[in-house]
């Protein structure tokens, strides 16, 4: 470290700064595909789609805070998360509980009665996720990712909120939807992506059959608050993956991205 040093993007002190994933690094284990040549996982980008042991990471938070951010939601929420061996802790926790309501597209249950306290671990681990998307341009190897933009304001309150001087945003809200389909085809990572839905910003990511939407914005609290894990009447959907718009919107990009390496569709 020398006085030169970058400071570390979340604490801001000047430290050694470690080499910090956009998405848990932990989670890159259950992409692992080894009836595959190549059985690294598959990154898709709007250009390319390839087999590769890169993640996505850099050089930006320190130590301290990589642990926080370890202890206060990814070390809990990985453990709930779809697994290689086929458990799936939340939604098996769903599945034996009483729903408040099912319709032909998800069905509803109450988050209060079956996380308790662990909504603030759900919440604190989204809340990094997005705030990460946001405070640096990350890449795949070379090529960028689009980079979330939350507003300076609302930034700076995830920043705080992350380190525990702040309240979580008041203008957000964040839903949690658990993947209803068998566990195989769960094993898959969404980076964060955002567009504009009623004049109300939506960002949202995927990881391991858990899908994480955030809405930020002034008219939030009125129009995006029941339901929300930090709202009134928090709840969790089961539904569909392939159903949503960010997997949808994946195999749009995988379609018109060039597979390279072992991925080279052959003639």
């Amino acid at each position: 470290m020398t006085p030169h040093s970058p400071p570390c993007g979340l604490c801001q002190n000047i430290r050694d700064l470690q080499n910090s994933h956009l998405l848990p690094k932990a989670s890159y284990r259950h992409l692992l595909d080894p009836t595959r040549s190549n059985p690294n996982s598959v990154s898709i980008t709007r250009k390319i789609m390839i087999a590769t042991s890169q993640q996505v990471s850099a050089p930006f938070l320190c130590h301290q805070c990589e642990e926080l951010f370890s202890q206060k939601g990814e070390d809990y929420v990985l453990t709930q998360c779809a697994q290689h061996d086929g458990q799936f802790r939340l939604r098996e926790q769903l599945q034996t509980a009483t729903p408040l309501c099912t319709t032909p597209q998800f069905t509803a249950y109450d988050a209060v009665a079956l996380l308790g306290d662990t909504i603030d671990s759900y919440l604190y681990f989204a809340a990094s996720i997005f705030w990460r998307a946001a405070a640096r341009r990350w890449k795949i190897g070379s090529e960028p990712l689009r980079q979330l933009s939350l507003g300076k304001i609302y930034q700076e309150q995830f920043r705080l909120y992350l380190l525990d001087k702040a309240p979580f945003p008041s203008n957000g809200r964040i839903y949690l939807h658990v993947a209803s389909e068998t566990s195989p085809q769960l094993l898959e990572l969404s980076f964060p992506s955002s567009t504009r839905v009623d004049g109300i910003y939506r960002h949202k990511f995927y990881i391991l059959g858990l899908i994480f939407v955030l809405f930020l914005g002034w008219e939030t609290s009125q129009r995006h608050d029941s339901g929300a894990l930090n709202g009134t009447q928090p709840c969790i959907l089961l539904r569909p993956w392939r159903e949503d718009s960010l997997f949808q919107a994946g195999v749009m990009m995988a379609m018109a991205s060039t597979p390279v390496g072992s991925l080279r569709r052959r003639p």
